[in-house]
């Protein structure tokens, strides 16, 4: 025997609006993520800009791909701290809390 599974009428809902709330997310962390990339080429600088870019912040953390292992251990030595700084005063708050770093191609 087979059960029919009873649906409330608020779980139903239009295809239409389904996708316009999906658009709506990915626009926004679309806009969340140039701006994210907009604030570390900032704090970074124009050189070492060049060499990194900025993939995303989740629980306090900016994830951070670099171009090559030399500049990933510059940066780690002797940058690491500073920029850590530049960008909690980009943000203006605790978002924030520790950057890491890994090698990539972008």
């Amino acid at each position: 025997m087979i059960k029919r599974i009873k649906r409330k009428d608020n779980e139903i809902k239009k295809l239409g609006d389904m996708l316009q709330n999906t658009m709506i997310s990915v626009k926004r962390a679309r806009d969340q993520n140039k701006s994210l990339r907009e604030k570390w080429k900032k704090a970074a600088g124009e050189e070492i800009s060049k060499h990194t870019e900025a993939r995303m912040v989740k629980s306090g953390v900016l994830f951070i791909e670099v171009d090559s292992a030399t500049w990933l251990h510059q940066i780690v030595a002797f940058k690491k701290e500073e920029l850590l700084a530049s960008m909690q005063k980009e943000f203006k708050r605790e978002y924030i809390s520790e950057i890491r770093f890994k090698a990539g191609v972008f």
